[in-house]
């Protein structure tokens, strides 16, 4: 099972360039409304939908990002690269939006959310993040935390218990203010 996952603190999206509409939007998505506007929680939902499908496509396979070939399914239920098609899960919460993509049951995986109250260093996101995914692994895996840890490979994020690399997919995102964690447990 691959699943990635994205976060978007909608409150720290101002100043981009009104050509990011047409740079990830492919035009059967564009024409789903009248117009878009950068700050349409909309757009950026579809944003955080082909960022989580581009984590889980990475599991398998190093690809560029080209974002308009991943395409959102009009119902917000589904994204399709090329011939794969992902199950989609989202949530709007405040200012957070968050989506996660799976090639599995999305009720396998499990995420976790953590807002900081003003937008934090890169760092302390990343060691946030990170702190979310060993709490997921210990309650769902049922191990203890303090025998995991994580590492990387190829730039994603895998959970070790004691020396052993565990199989389960899982992904790691922040922005602005918020971080999130998804662990999938088959």
């Amino acid at each position: 099972m691959r699943l990635g996952n994205d976060i978007v603190d909608h409150a720290a999206t101002q100043g981009h360039n009104p050509r990011f509409i047409d740079r990830i939007l492919n035009p059967e998505e564009k024409s789903r409304r009248e117009s878009w506007s950068l700050n349409d929680r909309l757009l950026w939902l579809y944003w955080a939908c082909k960022e989580a499908a581009y984590k889980a496509v990475r599991q398998k396979q190093d690809i560029p990002f080209h974002h308009r070939e991943f395409i959102v399914t009009p119902d917000l239920m589904s994204i399709v690269y090329h011939s794969e098609t992902f199950q989609l899960s989202t949530r709007q919460d405040e200012d957070a939006i968050f989506a996660l993509a799976t090639d599995g049951d999305p009720l396998r995986c499990h995420s976790r959310i953590a807002k900081f109250t003003q937008e934090a260093d890169p760092a302390a996101q990343s060691e946030k993040a990170r702190s979310l995914l060993l709490d997921l692994a210990a309650e769902h895996l049922s191990l203890p935390r303090a025998e995991l840890q994580i590492t990387t490979q190829n730039r994603i994020p895998k959970i070790v218990h004691r020396t052993q690399i565990l199989p389960h997919a899982m992904s790691l995102t922040h922005h602005g203010r918020y971080v999130a964690a998804s662990l999938a447990v088959p």
